[in-house]
C-alpha cells in the first residue's frame, strides 16, 4: 500500500493560550481544548472556555467542527475528532484533511501510528514531538473507496469494543444500586455502630528507608496507594522489599480479605479488598488495613465505603487534616457503619458474587474485542484487510 507524508494530504494548524492574568480573556462561550479534554476519540465539550478577546489576543485559532485534533506534548499518540467548533492550546495541533483522504480513515491511521509517534517524542520531563515529525509521518493512502471500506470495518470493530465497555461500566455500578436498595444510603441511628467495634485491626505501615533503592525485583510485596483502586486491587506497580525491611512492618502484615483503604494523598478514600495472593504482604503509610470481625463481612464494608455519601464523608475527613490530607486510625474506628445482620450481609454478598462473575465474563469479551480491533488495525495499514 502506497504511503504519503501526512503534510501532503492535510493542513495543520496550531494553537495558543490567552494570558491567564487577564480575566476578560477567560470564561466566555468559546470552548478551548487542551490535553485534559482527550477522554475519547471525540471531543464534544471542554473544561475551559475563552472569550473572543482571548482568541484575538493570542496564538489560538478556532477549529471548525469535523476535523482531527492531536496532542504534540504530554499525550502524544492520541487523536480525536472535534464535534464542536473550538479553540486549541499550544500543545495541540488541528489536522484538516484534504479531499484526498477520508476523515475516519485518517483518524484510524493516526491512532494506529500512536507507538511510532510516542517513540519519536523527546524531552527531559514532558515529552513531545515537533511539527516536522507530524508532517513527515507516513500514512498509507489507498483510493477513497478503499479508505471508506477500511474505516467502516474499523468503526464496527471499535463500536463493538465500546459497547462492551459501556456494559461493564453499568455492571460496575450495579453492586452499589443493590446495596442502596437493600440497606439505603443513610445511617439510621438505631442501626449504626462504630467501625472500631466490628474490626479486630486497623493500622497502616511506613515507607522503607532508602526510598526507591529499598525496593527489590522480588521478595515480600509492599502495597502502596497506587495498588488500591475503588473496588479492585491493581497488581501492576507492586513494590517488593526484603525480609529485613519487611520485619520492620510486622505490625501490618496483610491477610487476604483485609479491607485496604487509602488514607493520604490524591487517591485518599479509595478502597478494595486484598486478594488472596497478597496474604503476607505489607502496606506503607498511605494505606490502612481494616480487618473485620465475624460480625462484618469485608465485601459489605467495601460496598459501604464505596457509597457516594460515605466517599464524600471520608474525603471531608481527609481535607480537615491538621497538616495534610489524611484519615487517621482513630477516625476510621469512629466511622459509623450500618449494624446489619450477617445473614442480610451474606445475601448482599451473594448478589455481588453473581455480578462479579458477569463482570469477569464481560472483561473477557472486552479483551477479545480489543484483540480483534488491534489485529484489524494492524492488517488494515499493512494492506492486508
Amino acid at each position: 500500500m502506497n504511503g504519503v507524508c501526512l503534510g501532503e494530504i492535510v493542513e495543520i494548524k496550531g494553537g495558543g493560550t490567552p494570558d491567564k492574568s487577564i480575566e476578560e480573556y477567560w470564561g466566555g462561550d468559546i470552548p478551548w481544548a487542551s490535553v485534559k479534554d482527550f477522554k475519547d476519540t471525540t471531543i464534544s465539550r471542554t473544561k475551559d472556555f475563552i472569550t473572543a478577546a482571548g482568541v484575538a489576543n493570542s496564538a489560538t485559532q478556532i477549529i471548525p467542527a469535523g476535523n482531527i485534533i492531536v496532542p504534540t506534548r504530554m499525550a502524544v499518540g492520541k487523536a480525536a475528532i472535534n464535534e464542536i467548533d473550538l479553540a486549541i492550546n499550544q500543545d495541540l495541533k488541528a489536522i484538516l484533511p484534504s479531499k484526498r483522504v477520508e476523515r475516519q480513515y485518517l483518524l484510524h491511521a493516526l491512532l494506529a501510528n500512536a507507538k511510532t509517534l510516542e517513540d519519536q517524542a523527546t524531552g527531559a520531563t514532558v515529552k513531545g514531538i515537533t511539527l516536522d515529525t507530524l508532517r513527515t509521518l507516513r500514512i498509507p493512502l489507498p483510493p477513497l473507496e478503499e479508505q471508506r471500506r477500511i474505516a467502516g470495518i474499523l468503526d464496527q470493530a471499535d463500536a463493538l469494543r465500546r459497547l462492551r465497555t459501556r456494559a461493564l461500566d453499568r455492571l460496575n455500578t450495579l453492586g452499589q444500586a443493590i446495596f442502596h436498595e437493600m440497606f439505603g444510603d443513610g445511617l439510621p441511628a438505631q442501626r449504626a455502630i462504630t467501625l472500631g467495634k466490628v474490626t479486630s485491626k486497623v493500622g497502616s505501615g511506613a515507607t522503607p528507608r532508602g526510598g526507591d533503592a529499598a525496593y527489590k525485583d522480588e521478595g515480600i510485596p509492599l502495597i502502596r496507594s497506587m495498588n488500591v483502586r475503588d473496588g479492585y486491587f491493581l497488581a501492576k506497580g507492586l513494590a517488593f522489599i526484603d525480609d529485613g525491611q519487611a520485619g520492620k512492618l510486622d505490625n501490618v502484615i496483610v491477610q487476604s480479605r483485609d479491607v485496604l483503604l487509602n488514607i493520604t494523598g490524591a487517591s485518599v478514600a479509595r478502597v478494595c479488598i486484598a486478594p488472596k495472593e497478597m496474604d503476607g504482604a505489607r502496606v506503607n503509610q498511605h494505606v490502612a488495613i481494616i480487618r473485620c470481625t465475624d460480625n462484618l463481612l469485608p465485601e459489605f464494608l467495601e460496598a459501604f465505603l464505596l457509597l457516594p455519601s460515605i466517599k464524600a464523608k471520608l474525603l471531608n475527613i481527609a481535607e480537615a487534616g491538621a497538616t495534610r490530607q489524611a484519615i487517621t486510625k482513630a477516625q476510621i474506628q469512629e466511622l459509623e457503619v450500618p449494624q446489619i445482620g450477617t445473614s442480610e450481609q451474606r445475601a448482599f454478598v451473594d448478589h455481588r458474587h453473581a455480578i462479579s462473575r458477569q463482570q469477569q465474563r464481560m472483561q473477557r469479551q472486552i479483551e477479545a474485542s480489543q484483540s480483534l480491533f488491534t489485529s484489524l488495525q494492524h492488517r488494515a495499514f499493512r494492506g492486508e484487510l
